[in-house]
Parts: structure tokens; C-alpha cells; sequence
């Protein structure tokens, strides 16, 4: 049961339809970026599968952000218990069904209470969006034909992109993620987002 529930935790934090569907090529990629980066009103739905060497499995996944705050819901089979992280500059709180509701200053301090190592929360709402994270060294990044990010390595995460889909936005635009295939030593995550919804723009 501990492990299941660190393996639920690192997924939590971690979250496409996967049918092929045209896609429209920015004419600018910073700017398409910029764009992305510029929405602070999201929220994504999909299928979440995780792989260590111990253990595996899968589970629902709803993301909803706004500015910053956050609300992280996972459900399903991985670990036959519902899920629910929820964010705000001061704190982060981690409720999970018949156990005792855990907090913490920031979701990074949570998960290293929890689990004992540290994950790049920021940084994931901006890589769910294939884009870099701001103030954090790339170390690799490679583009498709599209000119959008196919991989990218920060922060010892290595993060596989495809089945971009156009999503509108103000009438704009944006092909944004529809899996993403996320490494980092023996865990091995796998997002398929199904839905997205953009809202406000900064």
C-alpha cells in the first residue's frame, strides 16, 4: 500500500485523444509558445499509465489550472482509491480517499514527504503544454516538421512528445500535446490527454 500510494503521488503530478487529426504549423514557433505560456485557465482530462521496475498501472486524470492555482484529480484502477491534490501559492493539500488529509508549503515539499524525492511541480504545467519551463536549463530539445517540441530533456526528465491537436483560443490557433511520454531514472509515465480546455489569457 506504501508503494502504491508513492506511485500514485508521482503520477499525480505528472499528467490526448489519440486520433490522428490535421494539424496547423505555427508560422512563428516563439510566438506560438508564447502563446501557450500566456494561458493561465486550463484544464485537461485523459489516461494516466505509470511503469517502475516494482510496479505498474493506470488511472483517470482531470488538471485543472488557474493561474496559480490547481486541482490535480486522480481516479481509477492504479491503486483503487480517488485522489485529490489541490494547490495555491501558500500551500498544497493532498486528500486521499479513508486516509488522513496530508498539507504542505509547496507540492515539491509534499512529494518529498511523501515519497522522499522531489518533483518539478512548476514545471509540469508548462511541459503538459509542450513548453519548456522558464528558468530551468534545457538540456536537450528537438522539434518535429512542425516546428514544435518533439523531446525535451530538463531537469534529468526526458519528455517525448506527439499527436499535437489544433485547439482554438481567442481565435487563434494552438496545437497543444495529445500524449506525452515522460522518463526520469525507473519511472516511466505515459499521459494521453483526451480533452483540453483553454480559458483566460495573462
Amino acid at each position: 500500500m506504501i508503494l502504491r500510494f508513492s506511485l500514485l503521488l508521482l503520477a499525480l503530478l505528472f499528467t490526448g485523444g489519440c486520433a490522428h487529426h490535421s494539424l496547423t504549423p505555427p508560422q512563428d514557433v516563439l510566438e506560438h509558445q508564447r502563446q501557450v505560456q500566456a494561458i493561465n485557465d486550463w484544464t485537461l482530462t485523459g489516461k494516466l499509465g505509470i511503469r517502475t521496475t516494482e510496479d505498474s498501472g493506470s488511472a483517470s486524470v482531470k488538471w485543472v489550472q488557474k493561474i496559480a492555482n490547481y486541482q490535480i484529480n486522480l481516479s481509477g484502477p492504479l491503486g483503487q482509491k480517488s485522489m485529490i491534490i489541490t494547490g495555491t501559492p501558500d500551500k498544497v493539500r493532498l486528500e486521499q480517499t479513508g486516509e488522513p488529509a496530508q498539507e504542505a508549503k509547496t507540492a515539491e515539499a509534499l512529494i518529498k514527504k511523501s515519497v522522499g524525492w522531489t518533483l518539478p511541480v512548476a514545471q509540469l504545467a508548462y511541459w503538459v503544454r509542450g513548453v519548456p519551463a522558464p528558468k530551468l536549463r534545457i538540456t536537450h530539445l528537438q522539434q518535429n516538421q512542425n516546428g514544435l517540441i518533439d523531446q525535451l530533456i530538463q531537469g534529468d526528465w526526458s519528455i517525448t512528445y506527439s499527436n499535437y491537436r489544433d485547439q482554438s483560443f481567442n481565435g487563434v490557433t494552438l496545437p497543444l500535446p495529445g500524449k506525452i511520454t515522460a522518463e526520469y531514472k525507473d519511472v516511466r509515465l505515459v499521459l494521453v490527454i483526451r480533452d483540453w480546455h483553454l480559458g483566460s489569457a495573462q
